[in-house]
């Protein structure tokens, strides 16, 4: 009987050995299977109260700049608007987020804020003043700049960094606070994106097949 009983729990535990490789190899499928996050799926806050969600730009190339009234760059708000004003029929959004978060050049409340930038005669979407920056961070922040095949950079620095999104909801671009909208690489990087002939530089982070799936929830 003892024998009897030995044998079964060594068949039972056999048995169990081989179930285990294949639940793993199940988990890992799931995983490498699993989609790669886009800008869609994604929202900003709206000043109005309301979250935009990025997916209702969907067939859209977005340009996304991190606004400051205060700021020295604020001189390009009127070169936006016009980049706006030249490539919206093409298909350009461009897509402006005031923050305070660098040197508190942005103050006053959402509705302030979004009562200056009416006042400045901007045409484009103002969304409400947001953290870029720390454990607060937008989630879409995040995604732009530590996702698997965001854009060389690292996190938002400064004011005016403006970050390009093409019609997939994918992050192919960013330029400096220092490129003017108005600049010859900045028209240039619009031309090429939208007639398809951008190519993306060298990924932020070139990680292992999942390893984007970070913090941005």
């Amino acid at each position: 009987m003892a024998l009897l009983a030995a044998s079964a729990l060594l068949g039972a535990a056999s048995a169990q050995s081989k179930t285990k490789p294949k639940a793993a190899e199940s988990k890992a499928d799931t995983k490498k299977d699993k989609p790669e996050k886009t800008a869609y799926d994604y929202y900003l806050p709206g000043a109005d109260g309301k979250d935009v969600p990025l997916a209702s730009f969907k067939g859209k190339y977005l340009l996304i700049v991190n606004l400051a009234r205060k700021s020295s760059y604020n001189a390009q708000l009127a070169a936006l608007e016009k980049d706006y004003e030249a490539y919206k029929d093409k298909g350009l959004v461009v897509i402006g987020v005031p923050s305070n978060d660098f040197g508190a050049e942005e103050p006053g409340t959402v509705a302030e804020v979004a009562k200056a930038y009416a006042a400045a005669k901007v045409t484009f979407p103002v969304m409400a003043v947001s953290k870029l920056t720390g454990d607060d961070a937008l989630p879409f922040f995040v995604y732009l700049t530590k996702s698997k095949g965001a854009p060389a950079g690292g996190g938002v620095h400064w004011n005016y960094t403006k970050f390009f999104v093409d019609k997939n909801g994918k992050a192919i671009a960013r330029l400096d606070p220092d490129v003017a909208p108005d600049s010859v690489e900045m028209i240039s990087t619009i031309g090429q994106i939208l007639d398809g002939r951008y190519k993306p530089k060298k990924s932020a982070k070139d990680g292992p097949p999942g390893s984007d799936d970070d913090d941005d929830e």
